[in-house]
């Protein structure tokens, strides 16, 4: 039943590993590629499909004779800079031959955490799509900076998959998927089919972590995955290397699928939900968590406990209870210093307290909130 997500699915983001694209002497696997685009282009113009493409520091890397992933940020901005035209090159060599055209977009961290350039790279990808194009997406690693990137192109991808509405996520490795147990110790490991939710069981099948020129690895799979099906979308891990995308999409037992929640936010609360950072930390009492999570009620200053961080009005804000674990988030109506004066008052109290003669009685109002657990 769960796999009918998968055969439904028309907005589809195919997220594409340095493992996959590369041969083991790190040069590009034009044959991968090749048979990849072929098999995308025979699905347009049914479906509208966006690239989110590793490899670009490995083809730099390559080209610059380093056999190892640096550390030095200078030197990952180089290999991007090296490997981006050559990768970009190739995508269009092969979508050419099938007359579809590409177009590249590089993001950064800051591009999904501000709304505005979040809006602007969403209506630029559906414009796109309005032309047939297929577009192929990276970090821009020759202008990030290592306190702003999103680490890999897996995290990169989930977020952008929520950006768009997408119907599936679908994640190629050099894995056919994830294994109840590592198949490099048993040869006779079984793939998990479906996974309704990613629990500690599952985290604890995880392995293969970096490799020497890639920056993911399964762990970094999971908690795109995470960040994916919190959103409404349904989730593939699978080997791209010999991937059969019409089997998948048609329905076929391809590779492990993550089930997604059924909750599909949309607009605003979509991006206050996923965006990769928070301005700032409330945490809140017993008698909060309650009225938010069980009540379905805005956050109130009787309910806060402390502020974190540094915000000023109107900035995304993660809600924590005493535990200090996450269960909201939401665009606060105070500054972190209005907050500190005011918090564990009544209503009633924050004009005097603030020195106006109007405010807002919520610290965080219902309509500019998402419950997270």
């Amino acid at each position: 039943m769960a796999r009918e997500l998968v055969r439904d699915s028309n907005r589809i983001v195919i997220k594409i590993g340095t493992r996959v694209l590369t041969e083991d002497d790190n040069r590009l696997s034009h044959a991968t590629i090749a048979a990849l685009v072929e098999q995308i282009s025979t699905m347009l113009p049914g479906r509208e499909f966006i690239i989110v493409s590793s490899g670009a520091i490995a083809l730099g890397l390559s080209r610059m004779g380093m056999a190892m992933r640096p550390r030095q940020i200078d030197m990952l901005q180089a290999a991007a800079a090296m490997g981006q035209s050559r990768l970009m090159h190739a995508y269009e060599a092969e979508f050419a031959k099938s007359s579809h055209e590409t177009a590249q977009i590089l993001l950064t961290y800051e591009d999904i955490q501000n709304r505005k350039r979040y809006l602007n790279i969403r209506n630029t990808i559906f414009a796109l799509w309005s032309k047939n194009v297929v577009p192929i997406v990276n970090e821009n690693d020759t202008v990030s900076f290592s306190e702003i990137r999103f680490g890999d192109n897996d995290i990169l991808a989930a977020h952008l998959a929520n950006m768009i509405d997408a119907d599936l996520l679908l994640m190629l490795t050099d894995m056919d998927g994830v294994y109840e147990e590592d198949p490099r110790e048993n040869a006779g490991a079984k793939i998990v089919d479906e996974v309704p939710r990613i629990t500690s069981r599952i985290r604890n099948m995880v392995y293969g972590k970096e490799s020497a020129l890639s920056s993911g690895g399964m762990e970094s799979k999971l908690r795109a995955v995470e960040i994916a099906t919190k959103g409404g979308i349904g989730t593939v891990i699978t080997n791209g290397k010999r991937i059969d995308l019409p089997s998948l999409l048609s329905g076929d037992p391809v590779g492990t699928y993550f089930i997604p929640f059924k909750r599909k936010l949309k607009g605003r609360k979509k991006w206050i939900a996923f965006n990769p950072t928070t301005e700032g930390t409330i945490i809140i009492d017993s008698g909060g968590e309650a009225a938010i999570v069980r009540d379905k009620k805005s956050l109130l200053p009787v309910g806060v406990r402390e502020v974190v961080g540094d915000f000023r009005l109107g900035s995304n804000v993660s809600i924590q209870n005493e535990e200090h674990r996450e269960i909201a988030r939401g665009l606060s109506n105070f500054s972190s210093e209005e907050i500190g004066l005011i918090k564990g008052l009544n209503t009633r109290q924050i004009p005097d307290v603030l020195g106006t003669e109007s405010c807002f009685d919520e610290i965080v109002h219902r309509d500019n909130m998402v419950i997270l657990v």
